[in-house]
C-alpha cells in the first residue's frame, strides 16, 4: 500500500471522540504537522451526559463566588468601627459618637446644606468656616480655651463619650455624673499631648505600659498611638483594658445590631443601653405601677445626626419591648399618611397627627388589666369612663387624633381633629356632646348655637365668663379674671372637628384637594424626607411659625441680636417634621429640618 493508500486508509477510519467532543455533532480539526494540506471532519458520537459530580462542583465554585461577591459587597457598604469606640468599655451604659472629620459623603452634604446660609456659599472655604464658627463657640463659652491650639488637634477624626452606669445614675438623681465612669477618647492629629491641651500636667500611674498624666485635681489623660483618653486614672485605666483585651463596646453584639439599624454615614450618634435605662426610669418613677420602665423601653436604643438632601435628620431606633398583648385586646394599626393633611389648608402653622389611638388606648387598657399590681389605678379609671359611657364610647370609635395651629387673618386659632370609625359613630357622639353642653348650659351663662354651612352643621359654644365658671369649680375667681371662651364644632362624614379661635371651623370645611396641605411643595418635602407612612405625624412650617411669633412677641426682644445675627439665618429654614412607627422589628423616629 503506498502512502496515498495509507492516507484513504486514515481518512475511512474515524477518531474516537474526544472528551471535549462529546456530544457535538460535527468538529473541524486543523491539519496536522505530517499533512499540512489535510482537514479532518470527524462525525462526534454523542457522549455520556456530564457526571453529577462535575455538576456539583461547578454549582458549588457558583455559589462560592456569590458568597464572596455578597461578603465584599457587604464588607465594602457596612461602616467600619472607628478605632475611639474600641476604647469604650462593653458595659458602657451610655455612647456618644462624634464625627467632627465629617465621613464619607457627610462633607459633601453639609457643604450643600450650610450654602444655603449667609458665608457659606464657598464650598472651598468650608473648614475654613467650620473652624470659624467653632472657635466662636469656643471663645465665647470660656476665654481661656484656644481653639487652635486646645480643640482642634482632638477634632482629627471620631471623637467618644462614654458613660458608665455609675454616671448614668448619679445623673438621673439629680447630680453630677460620677466622673469615675466617664471616659472621653478623642482622635488627635497626632500632634497633641497631655501638656499642649491642658498645660503643665504630672505624672501618674502608669497603666498597663501607657502613661497616665494628671491634670489639675482629678483630671487624668492618656495618649496612645493618636488616641487621646481624658477622664479619671480610674476611668482611663478600663479604656485602655477594654481596648488591649478587645473587650469595647465594638465587640458587643447588642452594640453592632443597634449600630447596623443606622442607614449611612453619620455625623454623631448616641447609644443607650436598655437594661441601664430602665433602672434609672424605675428609680425615678413616682407612680405606683408594677415594672412601669419596662413596657417602655427594649434592649437598646439609638440614635443617629445626619446631613440628606440639604436637610438635616435625626433617625431614632429603638429595640421594641418584648411582650405579649392579652387575648381580645385590638391589634396595632398599621403605619399609614397622614390622613388630615388633606383636610387641613395649605398655610397650617403646624400640626400633630396619631393613628390608631383607640385601639392603642384600648390595648393599653387592657394590659392594665392583666396586671395584678394596676388594679387600684385600672379600677379608678374604669369608673370614671363609666360616668362617660364606658372605654368603647369614648375612645373605642377614635381611629385618627390630631392638632391643628391655623392662621385667621390677622389671628391664629386651634383645632382638635378626629377621624372615628365610621360617620354614625362620629355623629352619634358629637350629638351626644352636644346635648351634655345644652344640659350643662341650663340656668348659666353658656350658650349653645347652630348654624349651616354647605350642609355641615356648625356649632359654637359659648361658656360665658370664665371667672363664674371657676367659681364653681372651685378655682378662685381672681385668678382667671373677665376672659371669656368660645369654640366650635362640627362633623362632616367621619371627620370631627373642634376648634378655638375665629374662622377655624370655616376654613378647614372650606378646604378641598386643590387647597390642602397636600399641595405644599414644604410640607410635602419635609414629610417625604421623615418618612410619609408611620404612627405618628407632626409638621411645623418654621417661615410662618417664625413670623408670628415676631409679630405676637415684644417688639424690642426681636431687635439687636435677633434681627442682626438670628434671623439672616433663620429666614432660610422652611419646616421641620418628624415620623414614627412602632411596628415591625424596630421603633423608629425620623426628624428633619429642611431649608428653603
Amino acid at each position: 500500500m503506498d502512502q496515498r493508500d495509507d492516507h484513504e486508509a486514515t481518512k475511512a477510519t474515524p477518531a474516537p471522540p474526544t472528551p471535549e467532543l462529546a456530544g457535538v455533532e460535527s468538529a473541524t480539526v486543523e491539519p496536522g504537522p505530517a499533512d499540512p494540506a489535510a482537514t479532518q471532519v470527524v462525525a462526534a458520537t454523542p457522549g455520556p451526559p456530564r457526571s453529577r459530580a462535575r455538576w456539583l462542583i461547578g454549582g458549588g465554585l457558583a455559589l462560592a463566588a456569590i458568597a464572596v461577591l455578597v461578603t465584599a459587597v457587604s464588607f465594602l457598604g457596612a461602616r467600619p468601627i472607628p478605632e475611639a469606640l474600641k476604647y469604650a468599655p462593653a458595659d458602657s451604659a451610655i455612647v456618644v459618637e462624634l464625627r467632627p472629620e465629617l465621613p464619607g459623603d457627610q462633607r459633601q452634604r453639609l457643604g450643600n446644606f450650610l450654602a444655603n446660609f449667609p458665608g457659606f456659599a464657598d464650598q472651598s472655604t468650608l473648614g475654613q468656616k467650620i473652624d470659624e464658627v467653632l472657635q466662636r463657640i469656643v471663645s465665647e463659652s470660656n476665654a481661656d480655651i484656644d481653639y487652635a491650639t486646645q480643640v482642634k488637634p482632638l477634632l482629627a477624626g471620631p471623637m467618644v463619650v462614654a458613660l458608665g452606669k455609675d454616671a448614668l445614675s448619679s445623673m438621673a438623681s439629680g447630680g453630677s455624673p460620677d466622673r469615675g465612669s466617664v471616659v472621653v477618647v478623642a482622635t488627635t492629629d497626632g500632634t497633641a499631648t497631655c501638656d499642649s491641651i491642658f498645660g503643665a500636667t504630672t505624672a501618674g500611674k502608669a497603666h498597663r505600659g501607657v502613661e497616665i498624666r494628671i491634670a489639675g485635681d482629678s483630671t487624668a489623660c492618656a495618649v496612645r498611638d493618636r488616641a487621646m483618653l481624658i477622664g479619671t486614672a480610674a476611668s482611663i485605666g478600663r479604656a485602655l483594658d477594654a481596648r488591649l483585651d478587645s473587650s469595647g463596646i465594638d465587640m458587643s453584639a447588642m452594640y453592632r445590631t443597634a449600630r447596623a439599624a443606622l442607614q449611612g454615614d453619620q455625623l454623631a450618634t448616641v447609644y443607650a443601653e436598655g437594661g441601664a435605662l430602665r433602672a434609672v426610669l424605675d428609680s425615678m418613677s413616682t407612680v405606683a405601677l408594677a415594672n412601669p420602665a419596662s413596657s417602655l423601653v427594649g434592649d437598646w436604643a439609638i440614635g443617629g445626626l445626619r446631613v440628606v438632601d440639604d436637610a438635616i435628620r435625626f433617625d431614632a431606633v429603638a429595640d421594641p419591648v418584648v411582650g405579649t398583648a392579652p387575648s381580645g385586646a385590638p391589634t396595632l394599626a398599621p403605619a399609614a399618611e397622614s390622613r388630615f393633611a388633606g383636610v387641613l389648608p395649605a398655610d397650617t402653622l403646624g400640626f400633630v397627627e396619631a393613628h390608631g389611638v383607640g385601639a392603642l388606648l384600648e390595648r393599653n387598657i387592657a394590659t392594665m388589666g392583666a396586671d395584678p399590681g394596676q388594679a387600684e389605678a385600672l379600677g379608678q379609671l374604669q369608673q370614671g369612663l363609666a360616668m362617660l359611657g364606658g372605654l368603647d364610647n369614648v375612645v373605642g370609635w377614635i381611629e385618627e387624633l390630631g392638632v391643628a395651629v391655623i392662621p385667621t387673618g390677622d389671628a391664629t386659632g386651634g383645632a382638635i381633629l378626629i377621624r372615628g370609625t365610621d360617620a354614625e359613630a362620629a355623629k352619634a357622639r358629637v350629638t351626644q356632646i352636644r346635648n351634655l353642653l345644652v344640659l350643662a348650659g341650663t340656668g348659666t351663662d353658656i350658650t349653645v348655637s347652630d348654624v349651616d354651612r354647605a350642609g355641615v352643621t356648625v356649632t359654637t359654644v359659648d361658656l360665658g365668663n370664665l371667672a363664674d365658671l371657676a367659681g364653681t369649680l372651685g378655682v378662685p375667681a381672681d385668678s382667671i379674671g373677665n376672659a371669656r371662651l368660645t369654640f366650635s364644632m362640627a362633623r362632616r362624614d367621619d371627620l370631627v372637628i373642634f376648634a378655638v379661635g375665629t374662622g377655624v371651623v370655616e376654613r378647614i370645611l372650606d378646604t378641598d384637594a386643590s387647597s390642602s396641605l397636600r399641595t405644599s411643595a414644604t410640607f410635602n418635602r419635609a414629610m417625604d424626607l421623615a418618612g410619609v407612612k408611620g404612627d405618628l405625624h407632626a409638621y411645623v412650617a418654621l417661615e410662618s411659625a417664625i413670623g408670628l411669633v415676631e409679630k405676637l412677641g415684644p417688639a424690642d426682644v426681636f431687635q439687636g441680636t435677633w434681627s442682626t445675627e438670628l434671623k439672616p439665618y433663620l429666614e432660610h429654614l422652611a419646616a421641620v417634621a418628624w415620623s414614627s412607627s412602632n411596628v415591625g422589628t424596630t421603633n423608629t423616629s425620623s426628624f428633619v429640618l429642611t431649608v428653603k
